[in-house]
C-alpha cells in the first residue's frame, strides 16, 4: 500500500474535479511504474527472495485491476493488456504451487496425514521442476494511457465505482458458500481502487484494513476448496508413484497391487477429512465475524462517498 499512497501525490489538488480520464491515467501510469519496478526485482531476486513472485503478482494485479475498472475513461494500448493477462496466467501456476506447499505443511502435522502430506509434496516438487521455468515478459511498449474524451468529473466516477462495488460484494455474501469467491474477488477490487486516496481521505485507512481482513479470510476459504479440487490430481500422483514397483515384478501381483490402490484410496480419504472439517471450521468462524466486518465495510462505504460529496458537492 505504501506505493500506492504516493500515487495520489501525483495529482493536482482539485483532483476531484478534473476529468476522471485524466485523473485515472495518471493513476495508471504510476501504478505501471511501481509493477515495472516488481518485474526488475523479480528478474534480479527471484531465486533469493521467496517474496518476489507475490510481489510482483500483487503490483500485476493491482495494474489491472485499474485498467479494467477504468476502461470508460481511459485508452491504452490492447497489445500490451494482452501481455499483461499472459503474464497474469503464467505465472499463476507457479504462485498456486506455493500456496498447496504451504497446505501441505499444515496438512502435515496431522498424524495420520503427515506421511501422505510428505510425498504429495516433493511429488509437487518434481512436477513443478518439470513444467517450470522462468517468466518472460517485455516492459515496452507500455500502456500509453491516455483519457478519453468527455469523461466525468473523477469524484462522481470514483464513487459511482465505490458504490457499484459495495453493492456486488454485499450481493455475493449474500449467497453464502456459492458467493464468497466472487465476493473476495470484488473486495480485492474495491481495495485496489480506494488505496490511493489513503491520504485525501482519512475513511480509507480503517476500511482498507477491513477490506484486507475480509480477503484474508475469504481467500483462506477459497484455497481449501482449491485444494479439495487437487485432490483427484494428488490421488493420481500417488497411484503413478506406487504402481511402478509392483508392476515391474512379473505375475498378475494382485496383492501388491490392489494394496496400492487400497493405499492412494485411504490417503485420499484422509485428505478429504482433513479438507472438510478445516473448510467447515473455518465457515463458522467467518460466519461469526461477517456481520460485524460488513457493517464497518458499509458505514465506511458511506462516509467515503459521503466526504467525496463533502469535497466536490457536483459528485451527489
Amino acid at each position: 500500500m505504501g506505493q500506492a499512497k504516493k500515487h495520489a501525490r501525483q495529482l493536482d489538488a482539485d483532483f476531484l474535479n478534473q476529468p476522471a480520464g485524466e485523473v485515472a491515467a495518471v493513476l495508471v501510469r504510476a501504478q505501471q511504474a511501481v509493477f515495472r519496478r516488481a518485474w526488475a526485482h523479480y528478474l534480479e531476486a527471484a531465486d533469493d527472495d521467496p517474496e518476489a513472485l507475490h510481489d510482483l503478482r500483487v503490483e500485476l494485479r493491482r495494474l489491472r485491476v485499474w485498467l479494467r475498472l477504468s476502461r470508460d475513461v481511459v485508452r491504452t494500448r490492447k497489445s500490451t493488456r494482452r501481455r499483461l493477462k499472459a503474464l497474469a496466467r503464467a505465472s499463476s501456476p507457479m504462485r498456486d504451487h506455493e500456496v498447496m506447499l504451504d497446505l501441505l505443511d499444515r496438512v502435515a502435522r496431522e498424524p495420520d496425514c503427515a506421511e501422505v502430506a510428505v510425498r504429495i509434496g516433493r511429488l509437487a516438487d518434481e512436477r513443478q521442476a518439470l513444467v517450470g521455468g522462468a517468466l518472460e515478459f517485455d516492459v515496452k511498449p507500455g500502456l500509453k494511457p491516455r483519457a478519453r474524451k468527455d469523461s466525468i468529473p473523477f469524484a462522481r466516477w470514483f464513487a459511482s465505482q465505490v458504490a457499484m462495488m459495495a453493492e456486488q460484494i454485499e450481493r455475493d455474501l449474500s449467497a453464502g458458500r456459492s458467493g464468497f469467491h466472487a465476493a473476495r474477488i470484488q473486495v480485492k477490487h474495491l481495495r485496489y481502487l480506494i488505496e490511493p486516496l489513503h491520504e485525501p481521505f482519512a475513511v480509507v485507512e480503517p476500511m482498507l484494513a477491513d477490506l484486507k481482513t475480509i480477503q484474508d479470510w475469504l481467500g483462506d476459504l477459497h484455497d481449501l476448496v482449491v485444494f479439495r479440487a487437487h485432490l483427484a490430481d494428488y490421488a493420481g500422483w500417488l497411484l503413478t508413484d506406487a504402481l511402478p514397483a509392483p508392476l515391474a515384478r512379473p505375475g498378475k501381483q494382485a496383492r501388491p497391487l490392489s494394496q496400492a490402490f487400497a493405499s492412494v484410496r485411504d490417503d485420499t480419504l484422509r485428505l478429504s477429512a482433513w479438507q472438510s472439517a478445516q473448510f467447515e471450521a473455518m465457515w463458522r468462524d467467518w460466519e461469526t465475524h461477517r456481520p460485524a466486518l460488513e457493517k464497518r465495510l458499509y458505514i465506511a462505504r458511506n462516509r467515503l462517498i459521503g466526504d467525496i460529496e463533502k469535497a466536490d458537492p457536483e459528485a451527489n
